[in-house]
């Protein structure tokens, strides 16, 4: 899963309306890479091993990027404890989480994996806490409505023949608990160097781990073009076009009216699920879907700013 680039404020003398629709329609085409990207790991997983399908992805995404943040900002000139900062955060985000999530997948029905993924803005809240980040009554608010939605799935995992198992969905809860601690850094990390070099960079050196690992459990023959051509569009789009895309709307629609967009993903990812996967996911699972999508609309949604937080650092809007 992509991470959404910080959210950006927008232009001062604010956009034109062709400008305006122009950017929605990237969030808007953002939204479905993201949720339909879930769909299409799900599906890629039964013509290759997760190891080929991360070592495709990582390698034209990172390349992609790299190129253009060099050409936009040159190469940069980061202290040494820098590099290792954004290649450690970068770790967390690619290596870790790609290896938790494509196992959690593999597990789970692709629907499930999208509402999980979904809790991702919903974490970030908690776990700013540690970092001296203020929450507001109605994130709070949101957190909790998340949460009960959360407890829902688990409790479905203890019936018999239930489509969501315990295992797969605690996967996916590490994956994204590892991808919220992402954002945090992220945050921080992208209003020192630089949004574009950050996740290029940090892509880029953090997946380096995995690609030595997975090296040798590349499957080079065996797979159909088919399989190659759908890693080639997880990789250029999911994590190039929709990041360019997102960055866009953040810039001329503005952070907190983009973030709400990124929660509707999840239900993309629902949605697709059923109509090219043939998911049958009982209305239960639905409901649950829809508690937990809705606490983190709810926590995301605009409204007055947060106070600073307490460790005087300038916090951007939560990004989803």
């Amino acid at each position: 899963m992509p991470s959404p680039p910080p959210l950006l404020p927008a232009s001062a003398a604010g956009p034109d309306a062709r400008t305006t629709r122009l950017a929605l329609t990237g969030v808007i085409v953002t939204v479905i890479l993201w949720g339909g990207n879930v769909v299409l790991l799900k599906a890629l997983l039964s013509h290759l091993n997760a190891e080929s399908i991360n070592t495709g992805r990582f390698l034209l995404a990172s390349a992609v990027l790299v190129t253009l943040a060099v050409r936009a900002h040159g190469w940069p000139r980061w202290t040494w404890q820098t590099w290792l900062t954004v290649a450690a955060v970068g770790l967390l985000g690619n290596s870790v989480f790609q290896t938790l999530f494509l196992i959690g997948i593999r597990l789970s029905p692709a629907g499930v994996a999208g509402v999980v993924n979904g809790l991702v803005p919903v974490l970030v809240l908690p776990l700013g806490l540690l970092l001296g980040q203020a929450v507001t009554r109605r994130q709070a608010a949101g957190v909790g409505v998340a949460f009960a939605g959360l407890l829902t799935l688990l409790l479905l995992t203890r019936q018999p023949g239930s489509p969501v198992p315990l295992a797969g969905l605690g996967w996916l809860l590490a994956a994204a608990t590892a991808w919220a601690l992402y954002t945090l850094f992220n945050r921080t990390l992208s209003g020192r160097v630089g949004a574009l070099p950050f996740v290029a960079f940090s892509l880029a050196l953090g997946s380096l781990p995995y690609l030595l690992y997975a090296a040798p459990h590349v499957q080079l023959s065996g797979a159909p073009p088919l399989a190659w051509a759908g890693v080639a569009l997880s990789g250029l789009g999911a994590n190039v076009v929709a990041y360019l895309a997102w960055a866009r709307g953040a810039q001329v629609l503005g952070a907190a009216r983009t973030s709400v967009w990124n929660t509707l993903a999840p239900m993309v990812a629902l949605i697709l699920s059923a109509a090219l996967l043939h998911e049958r996911l009982p209305l239960s699972v639905w409901a649950a879907a829809g508690v937990i999508l809705g606490g983190a609309a709810l926590a995301n949604w605009p409204g007055r700013a947060a106070p600073p937080p307490t460790n005087g650092a300038t916090e951007k809007a939560p990004t989803g």
